[in-house]
């Protein structure tokens, strides 16, 4: 995505990538109000393809910067 333009199979993997990533924060299997770790996870997975797309490039350990 280096020109800042995203193609059609980018926009429409963000769309699914958004409507996981609620979903997976949205569950709450255990009425605590904190989604189960398994959906957290997952969600989390997501968050880190979704700014990848965006030229992100995310670390385990936490840290994250911008590709230039």
């Amino acid at each position: 995505m280096a020109n800042n333009t995203l193609t059609k199979q980018e926009q429409e993997e963000l769309f699914r990538l958004g409507e996981d990533i609620q979903a997976g924060l949205s569950c709450d299997v255990n009425g605590t109000g904190i989604p189960c770790r398994t959906d957290r996870l997952d969600a989390v997975e997501n968050m880190k393809r979704y700014l990848e797309i965006h030229d992100y490039i995310i670390r385990k350990n936490g840290d994250w910067e911008e590709d230039e």
